[in-house]
Formats: C-alpha cells, sequence, structure tokens
C-alpha cells in the first residue's frame, strides 16, 4: 500500500515541476523518474513480497491464537454457567439446612426440653431442672450467638438422652422429700422408668413418691416387707422393689377413702346445724315411733259390752270395764260411762272433747320431723352457696388451672347437700308414717265413740 501511495504522488506532482524546462527534458526525465518509480515498485513489490508470507504465517499464528482464546472464552463460559448452577444449587440447599436448623431451633428443640422439663421427676428437678433453667436463661442473654445457643440446646438434648438411658436400668439420687407430716427428710430417691421410689437414710420411712405443687414431693409410705426393701435398695442399691402398676393411682384412690367422720369435717360449718337436727329428729322419731306403735286398740265386742251393761244399769261394772281398756280409748270410755245417764249430745261432747285431748298428745312433737325434713335440704343449700364462693374466693387466688386448692369448697358444696338429702328423704318418710299412724288411731276412736253412742241411743229407745 505504501508503493502504491509513492508511484501515486510522482505520476501525480511530476507534471506541476515541470513548466520551467522544455518537453524533451521532461519526457527524459520522467521517464528516467519512471523508471526510478518503476523500480522503486518493484522494490516496494519484493519487498511486500517478502514481508507477505511473514505476516500472513502470523496472521495465521493471530487466527489461530484467536480460535484457541475463543475457545478459552467458551470453556470459561461453560465452566461458568455450571458454576453457576453449581451455586444456585448450594444457594438452595443452604436454604434448605437453614430452614432446617430453624426449625430445630425454634420448635423443636424448645419442644423437646418443654417436654423433658415437664417430665422430670422431683428426684431429676434439682439438678436436671436448674440445667434447663440456665439454658432458658442463656437464650436470652444478649451477647450469645445464634450458634452458641443452638449448641446449648444440643448439649442439653445429649444430657437429657442421657438421662433417659440412665432410667431404663434405674440410679439412685440423692435428695429431699416430704414426710406424711410435712417434715423434709434427707434420703435417696430410686427411680426406674417412671417408678420413684424414696427412702430416708436411716431407713425409718420408706415408699412411693407423689408429686405435689411444692417444691419437694411427698412420701406415701409403705409399711412391712414393701418398706424394707425399698430401704435396702436406697442403702446398698441391690434388691427387690414392689411394683405398683397403676403408678401410684391405687394409692391416691385409697388416700381419698375418708372415715365418717373425716367426711363430715370436709363439709363446714354448715354440716353442724344439720346433724344437730338430725339428732333431734332421731330422738322425736325414735319416741314417737316407740308412743304410737305399741297403742292397742279395745277388742271388737268391748263397746257392746260396756253398752250392755248400762242399759242393764250396771254402772259399777261397765266403768270397771272401761277402765280396763288401754289408752287412749280407756279415757274416753270412762268419760263417757261416767256421762251415761246423760243426754245423747252430752255424751257425744264429753266423748269428743276426750278426743281433742287425745290427739294433741299423739301429735305432739311431730313438727320436729316435718321442720327437720323441710330445714335439712335448705341448710344443705345453703352449704352448697358458701361453698361455691369458697370455691370462687380460691380460684381467685390459685386460679383455676390446679384443682387441689378448690377440692375444699367444692367438698364443702357437695357434703352439705348431700346430708341435707340423707336427713331429709327419712324425716319425711317418718312424719308421713307417724302421721298417717296418729290419723288412724284417731279415726278408731272417732268409730268407737259413734259406736258407743249408737249402742246408748238404741237402748234410750
Amino acid at each position: 500500500m505504501r508503493a502504491f501511495g509513492l508511484l501515486f504522488a510522482i505520476l501525480f506532482f511530476l507534471p506541476l515541476t515541470a513548466p520551467a524546462q522544455n518537453l524533451e527534458q521532461i519526457a527524459t526525465e520522467r521517464e528516467a523518474k519512471l523508471e526510478n518509480a518503476l523500480e522503486r515498485l518493484r522494490e516496494l513489490r519484493s519487498e511486500i513480497q517478502a514481508e507477505q508470507v511473514p505476516l500472513a504465517r502470523e496472521l495465521n499464528q493471530k487466527g489461530a491464537r484467536a480460535d484457541e482464546l475463543a475457545d478459552e472464552v467458551d470453556r470459561v463460559q461453560r465452566v461458568r454457567d455450571n458454576r453457576s448452577v453449581e451455586l444456585e444449587t448450594l444457594r438452595a440447599r443452604v436454604d434448605g439446612r437453614q430452614r432446617q436448623v430453624d426449625y430445630v431451633k425454634r420448635t423443636l428443640l424448645p419442644d423437646y426440653l418443654a417436654d423433658y422439663d415437664a417430665s422430670l421427676s422431683p428426684a431429676e428437678r434439682p439438678k436436671a431442672g436448674e440445667a434447663v433453667r440456665a439454658y432458658n436463661l442463656f437464650l436470652e442473654a444478649p451477647e450469645a450467638s445464634e450458634s452458641e445457643k443452638l449448641d446449648r440446646g444440643l448439649a442439653l438434648m445429649q444430657e437429657s438422652l442421657a438421662q433417659v438411658e440412665a432410667l431404663l436400668g434405674g440410679q439412685r439420687i440423692e435428695g429431699q422429700a416430704l414426710s406424711p407430716e410435712g417434715t423434709l427428710r434427707d434420703g435417696s430417691f430410686i427411680q426406674i422408668g417412671p417408678l420413684l421410689y424414696f427412702a430416708t437414710d436411716d431407713g425409718a420411712l420408706a415408699g412411693l413418691v407423689e408429686e405435689t405443687q411444692s417444691l419437694n414431693a411427698r412420701v406415701l409410705p409403705l409399711e412391712g416387707e414393701a418398706a424394707q426393701s425399698v430401704a435396702q435398695v436406697a442403702a446398698t442399691g441391690r434388691g427387690e422393689l414392689p411394683v405398683d402398676p397403676s403408678l401410684g393411682d391405687a394409692l391416691a384412690v385409697d388416700a381419698t377413702k375418708d372415715t365418717f367422720l373425716e367426711h363430715l369435717a370436709k363439709g363446714g360449718i354448715w354440716v353442724y346445724p344439720i346433724l344437730v337436727f338430725a339428732v333431734v329428729a332421731t330422738i322425736v322419731a325414735i319416741i314417737k315411733l316407740v308412743q304410737v306403735f305399741t297403742i292397742r286398740h279395745p277388742k271388737p265386742m268391748v263397746i257392746h259390752e260396756i253398752v250392755k251393761a248400762l242399759r242393764e244399769n250396771r254402772q259399777k261394772e261397765a266403768r270397771e270395764l272401761a277402765a280396763a281398756q288401754p289408752q287412749p280409748a280407756r279415757d274416753m270410755l270412762i268419760a263417757a260411762v261416767d256421762h251415761a245417764d246423760e243426754s245423747i249430745e252430752m255424751i257425744e261432747e264429753v266423748m269428743y272433747e276426750s278426743m281433742l285431748g287425745t290427739q294433741p298428745r299423739l301429735e305432739r312433737f311431730l313438727n320436729v320431723i316435718a321442720v327437720t325434713a323441710a330445714a335439712a335440704p335448705l341448710l344443705g343449700l345453703l352449704g352448697t352457696v358458701t361453698g361455691i364462693i369458697k370455691t370462687f374466693r380460691l380460684m381467685t387466688v390459685f386460679g383455676a388451672g390446679d384443682p387441689k386448692p378448690l377440692i375444699s369448697g367444692i367438698s364443702e358444696a357437695l357434703i352439705t347437700t348431700e346430708l341435707g338429702l340423707v336427713l331429709a328423704i327419712p324425716a319425711l318418710v317418718l312424719h308421713a308414717l307417724l302421721s298417717r299412724k296418729v290419723a288412724g288411731i284417731m279415726a278408731y276412736l272417732e268409730k268407737s265413740a259413734v259406736t258407743f253412742v249408737n249402742g246408748l241411743s238404741r237402748s234410750a229407745k
């Protein structure tokens, strides 16, 4: 390209310098210059030809290098794409693992440790419960990282698993428990699975363990050989233990069996007036039963014999016969015989007066039984109301989650109702029975009076 430029410059500018010379010289010079230019052109062509091969070689080399670089770029691009895919895969796996870690850290591990803390026995609670409490405090520490919290939780979980494995073979744990009298005693817990025993160091107290709302467990003492077995295992670690398949439920049910006095004591203050009514009503009922059911009636023909004696003016014999009859017919017949010589109307009045005097004696104190039958359920209802009020008052203090503190109010509410009905039902039956018996006696007296008056009326005619 440079040789063609030089030739073009010579051909273009050469005519401009020739005006001062003649044409021949000019032609000669031009030929010379042309020759020179041609020579130069040939030289340039030679140079160009000489340089063309290396340049072509170099060009080929550059092209080959460019191809190599293009291949390298393609390979790097593929590698980059593959790495991008792998990176996305890794990111997805990391996100998945992070979700798993979050689930373990925020849900699974807290739930497990909460259940583990709730399942701790009184023997395990002083040590394992303290570890759980320390872990919960560590979670609230602002300087603790998330990984440290997770490591601490996993370590606590490992300890809990070791604790569970230890329960399979049984373990002895030093501790304290409440005796039935409420004193705190030193001793050893023996735990095998869900079974928990306790024995004091001196072996004087041994039995099953009952969980309470207080910080310390309570011992349900065993007796005889069972207590000795528990004490021996607590002291030596060897021996046989009594097994309660109900896990303490049988003993708890047995503990709910109260004596009669204990049952009454749970009823509260309103049990006492109910008992007073019960005692008074019972005494009155016994007296009235003896009084009413021991009354005998005159024989059927006695009234006619008395009337016959009066007809035959055997006044003395009629009075002796009337006096020999059982009460209350005796007084009525004697009064009728004493007034037999008077008018029929007067005899009726006398006998009716005697009957009116008999009826209050028979019905005396029956109202006590009737009042008892009516008042006992009301006293029971009053005890129920006070018991419910007491229960609500206890709920304001202890809440409704634990029913044990509410038992006293519920017992008072139910026991007073029970006692009121237990007293009222028999009192009501006795009052009806005695009233019916008294009515029968009065009906018999009335019938005897009518028979007596009718007999005298026929003799007077």
